[in-house]
């Protein structure tokens, strides 16, 4: 089990330097300039996909409306977009084909207007929709800041994957991994 330590200390440092940052998190564009290709729903045809942002407020400290919800956009306008309640902005990912279906899997970090703790999204494309391929798992920025990837193929179970989490443990935020069943 991969388990590393982060002081504590330095997380609350940086969740305060961070807090007092005059630089938003909100992305500026209505569309992330963040286009990503994959097989995500057809394994004959590439598409294109993108995370839209909800509109923010003058203030850039809340949602228009209260309605914090992003959306994953495709290139094909009859592919279901991806609805991601308590997002403001993130980059969609193309994890490959974790579920050897031969169509590729979409990660996602949302961004926040606060906090290092997020959980990691993953979804899949199953019979016309999409769905949670695992269960949303949390993580902590230092967790990204080591690189770390979230999710892989499990290469000792078939139908598995390997997922990086974070925990807090006593006074430390540790990182560790486990196998779990992909939809």
């Amino acid at each position: 089990m991969l388990r590393v330590k982060a002081s504590l200390v330095l997380t609350i440092a940086m969740a305060a330097i961070s807090s007092l940052s005059t630089v938003s998190l909100a992305p500026k564009s209505p569309v992330s300039p963040e286009k990503v290709e994959g097989h995500f729903t057809r394994k004959d045809k590439i598409e294109t996909m993108w995370l839209t942002p909800p509109k923010l407020n003058a203030e850039e400290t809340g949602c228009v409306g209260d309605r914090c919800t992003a959306t994953i956009n495709f290139s094909d306008p009859n592919i279901p977009v991806i609805p991601i309640n308590g997002c403001i902005g993130g980059t969609p990912t193309n994890l490959g084909d974790l579920d050897n279906d031969g169509l590729d899997e979409i990660g996602l970090l949302p961004e926040w207007f606060t906090s290092c703790w997020r959980d990691y999204r993953v979804y899949t494309f199953k019979r016309g929709k999409w769905i949670p391929a695992v269960t949303p798992f949390p993580t902590h920025c230092n967790q990204w800041e080591e690189n770390l990837q979230p999710i892989i193929k499990d290469p000792a179970v078939r139908g598995n994957v390997i997922i990086t989490y974070s925990a807090f443990e006593g006074t430390e935020i540790v990182f560790k991994t486990k196998s779990v069943v992909i939809k």
